[in-house]
């Protein structure tokens, strides 16, 4: 390699070198620098310990506590209308997602430019008597803004740091912050638990009273009724009840000593009473309907609690009872345990009997049967569920087109036990009476099943007629 071709790559090496230790970290770091000067507030989430809302509207004062909750200290009207008679109780939970929303439109806030380096006239862009102040107690002290009018092209608003004369206009919309109150940083939803620790549920309405328990966790966790009755749950019925307690929000908060005590009265029983076992703790939820104004629904979680108004549309869903809280199955049995099954219909009977992989029609193992569709079947009857209950003791089942059935499903285990018994009448406003072995009374179920039902013929291969 020349000396000159040497020096050249030296040469650029060098400059390589000079681009990565000094042009690149100054570039970065005036940036950096560009950016923070940009920035509206200069610190980080992290490092609000309290922040304190000051506007027409009264003082607020939000304080974060050691576990990461935001508590209300300084409430300025809470209540269902109007001003609260009676003292707010301290330290209400905010609503953690409230909270950080707002923190996070001011965090991420720049200044777009300096309309006055003076601040002579602060009056001018509402920054005198500011809309809103907004003071933070900081791990390293203290920063106060003020917030003002809004700039007439842009909408956004014009700010003034504390201790700084220059105005600022923000990129901050004036809905974003300024129309915040307590009602919007307060916590709404009602019944605070983990749905995943829940161990035992108890639903006690006026008509009765539920009792479940959990076993297993997770993806294997299932639910059995033990009162009234002993009895698989309905399994996704009880997770969306849980679900559903875990999101039920207040609408509206009656904290007025006076006026909750006086409403809680008029309240009478309530609609439904919820316990349940989180850990070792038990805690109670009960709901109301308003028997003065059915359009008006209440919660009440504990007695130092607000009670909480919330939709009545929602209680009434909420308020299940045991048919809604059971497994539904007429038959309780898994179509692999099915050994027979006999169909009668119309004066006529065939049996279905599992052989090894495949199925023999009337025993007979001449005829070739179509496995694959009495597989489809014998899953399907089943799983026939009752969508709702007509009555638990029936005293005529004529009535019910049910003496004698129209149709009867009698299914049998390896040990010729009966796994389970279904009973079909007639229809009635698109739904079919029916009866199963698995849960006393007289059922409707929705009727699809019915003219799925093959003929004995339909289950032969080669054959199609009825």
């Amino acid at each position: 390699m020349s000396r000159s071709v040497l020096a050249l790559l030296l040469i650029a090496a060098g400059l390589v070198l000079y681009l990565k230790l000094v042009e690149m970290p100054t570039e970065q770091k005036r940036t950096a620098s560009e950016s923070a000067a940009r920035k509206l507030l200069d610190f980080k989430d992290e490092d609000i310990q309290a922040f304190t809302l000051t506007s027409l509207q009264g003082e607020m004062e939000l304080i974060r506590e050691p576990d990461g909750r935001w508590l209300i200290r300084k409430p300025n009207a809470v209540g269902t209308g109007g001003a609260s008679s009676g003292p707010p109780p301290a330290g209400m939970e905010a609503d953690a997602a409230a909270v950080d929303e707002f923190l996070r439109t001011l965090l991420l806030a720049e200044v777009s430019r300096v309309v006055d380096e003076s601040g002579a006239d602060l009056e001018g862009y509402g920054l005198a008597a500011p809309s809103l102040t907004v003071s933070f107690h900081l791990t390293s002290g203290a920063r106060t803004i003020r917030l003002g009018d809004s700039e007439p092209l842009s909408a956004t608003l014009y700010a003034l740091r504390e201790g700084a004369p220059k105005v600022l206009l923000t990129t901050l919309s004036g809905r974003d912050v300024l129309a915040k109150n307590i009602r919007e940083f307060r916590r709404r939803r009602v019944f605070q638990f983990d749905r995943n620790q829940v161990t035992r549920l108890k639903v006690a309405t006026a008509r009765e009273t539920v009792v479940l328990y959990k076993d297993g966790h997770g993806d294997k966790e299932t639910w059995t009724i033990k009162s009234p009755a002993e009895t698989p749950a309905d399994q996704p019925e009880v997770k969306s009840l849980l679900l559903g307690l875990q999101d039920l929000r207040a609408q509206d908060f009656l904290d007025d000593p006076t006026d909750r005590a006086a409403t809680r009265a008029r309240l009478g029983r309530p609609l439904a009473t919820f316990t349940l076992r989180e850990g070792a703790a038990d805690r109670t939820l009960s709901l109301f309907i308003d028997p003065r104004d059915k359009r008006l629904a209440y919660a009440e979680s504990a007695p130092h609690d607000p009670l909480y108004r919330i939709t009545p549309a929602v209680a009434q869903d909420l308020a299940k009872g045991l048919f809604a809280l059971r497994n539904k199955q007429l038959i309780a049995a898994e179509p692999d345990r099915v050994k027979t099954l006999v169909v009668k219909r119309g004066g006529l009977e065939f049996s279905l009997t599992r052989e090894g992989g495949g199925w023999l029609v009337d025993g007979d193992p001449a005829l070739q049967a179509d496995a694959a569709r009495i597989n489809m079947f014998v899953t399907r009857v089943v799983r026939i569920q009752a969508e709702r209950i007509v009555a638990e003791k029936p005293a005529d089942l004529k009535s019910y087109g049910l003496a004698p059935p129209r149709i009867e499903l009698i299914a049998a285990d390896a040990q010729g036990k009966l796994a389970g018994r279904i009973a079909f009448g007639r229809e009635e406003q698109s739904l079919a009476y029916a009866m199963g072995t698995a849960m006393p009374g007289v059922f409707q179920v929705r009727p699809d099943i019915l003219k799925d039902i093959p003929g004995r013929d339909e289950l032969i291969s080669g054959k199609t007629g009825r």
